[in-house]
């Protein structure tokens, strides 16, 4: 009986520790929403202005800007042209927030009312010591995208 009182307690404790846990990572993940809401508004008004990623260059991470410089990518951007302008974000959200040594991470979705439609956005940004940077970025538009030919840009 002894031994399922000791038991029951270790228990008890590794649940509150637990609980602690997570209420850490909640208030985590909302701390850096907050913060980091702004930069993605900005981000994402600068990007859609034009959609030439020397508007962005500073703020993207050096993986990101490698896969930005392949025809693939250049056939992407011409496409994310086609949908003008920003108008609005709506439904921001945060999901796989991650905080390391090296940085902390966070993937944010949200939709997008641009000029020629509506789209669904993922990015991921990274803060640390050098700043906040964009690692990777996704646009689903609401109707598919339309043949075009690929901007010749470097980023």
């Amino acid at each position: 009986m002894e031994f399922l009182k000791k038991l029951m307690m270790w228990l008890g404790g590794l649940f509150t520790l637990i609980v602690i846990l997570i209420i850490f990572l909640a208030a985590g993940s909302s701390s850096f929403k907050d913060e980091q809401e702004p930069f993605v508004q900005q981000f994402m008004a600068d990007f859609s202005e034009r959609w030439e990623t020397q508007d962005i260059y500073a703020r993207l991470s050096n993986e990101f800007i490698e896969q930005i410089n392949t025809q693939e990518s250049k056939i992407i951007l011409a496409q994310f042209k086609t949908m003008g302008k920003i108008k609005s974000i709506s439904d921001f959200e945060i999901g796989n927030y991650n905080a390391h040594t090296s940085g902390t991470t966070g993937e944010f979705s949200f939709k997008g009312t641009f000029e020629n439609g509506d789209a669904l956005i993922n990015i991921t940004i990274k803060t640390s010591d050098i700043g906040v940077r964009v690692v990777f970025f996704r646009l689903t538009p609401s109707t598919p995208f339309i043949d075009v030919e690929p901007i010749n840009q470097k980023a």
